[in-house]
């Protein structure tokens, strides 16, 4: 367990989550002695891993309240990663927050969501050119990253009113065909962290798509690690 990581954005607001819950969540496996930082078994943990990054891109995690306290969510990864480019917020239908609000309202016309694909709608179909920034850029591009389940992002997509006015975009089907025959043998169904990776490789930041999708690998085996130990009799 590495002992001098600093809080990232996603630690902070779990934390301030934990304050103001009326009831402490219990997430499986709840007796196990957990590192405060991955929140892995400590038997398994893997901060050693973290190498941070600059990204060229910005990110918002906008969580469903579900997931914010999951050891098995994927999307802190993002933070863990690039701690300077991440900004965490939880998901609200009708009641966002101020500081979410404030934040949206500066990146305005330099944002875009990252579109669940769904069997409802579809995202408008459009070209997204973005490239690193330049010496002369002046702000990232920002891409909003909805983190929970297949259903629940879905519904924050479809419900949130207050997102409606933001660009939306799809990696395209054969964008994520290229991606699974070079990096993964499983279908077209991906955690938040996998999306992300896809994204980054899509718009051709192939270096941290890379170092993403393999730090989301070491996470994902050290997960399946833990719950065949706490399964076994």
């Amino acid at each position: 367990m590495v002992s001098n990581l600093k809080p990232h954005c996603v630690d902070i607001l779990r934390e301030q989550c934990k304050q103001e819950s009326m009831r402490p969540f219990q997430a499986r496996g709840s007796n196990l002695v957990r590192c405060p930082h991955c929140l892995m078994s400590e038997d398994v943990c893997f901060c050693h891993l973290r190498n941070t990054d600059s990204s060229p891109i910005e990110f918002i995690l906008l969580f469903h309240r579900d997931e914010i306290h999951k050891p098995t969510n994927s999307g802190r990864l993002i933070a863990d990663l690039f701690p300077d480019d991440t900004k965490a917020y939880i998901w609200s239908r009708t009641e966002p927050s101020k500081p979410l609000l404030e934040h949206l309202n500066k990146v305005q016309g330099n944002c875009t969501i990252l579109f669940p694909n769904t069997d409802t709608a579809k995202a408008q179909e459009r070209e997204l050119r973005i490239v690193a920034p330049s010496s002369n850029a002046t702000q990232k591009h920002t891409f909003i990253i909805l983190d929970g389940t297949w259903k629940q992002a879905s519904k924050m997509f479809h419900q949130s009113e207050w997102l409606k006015h933001i660009p939306h975009f799809e990696v395209s089907s054969g964008a994520k065909r290229s991606f699974l025959v070079r990096h993964s043998s499983h279908k077209m169904q991906f955690a938040t962290a996998e999306v992300t990776a896809m994204l980054l490789d899509t718009l051709g930041h192939l270096e941290q798509s890379q170092k993403l999708l393999h730090y989301y690998q070491a996470f994902n085996k050290r997960c399946l690690n833990s719950r065949r130990r706490y399964e076994a009799p």
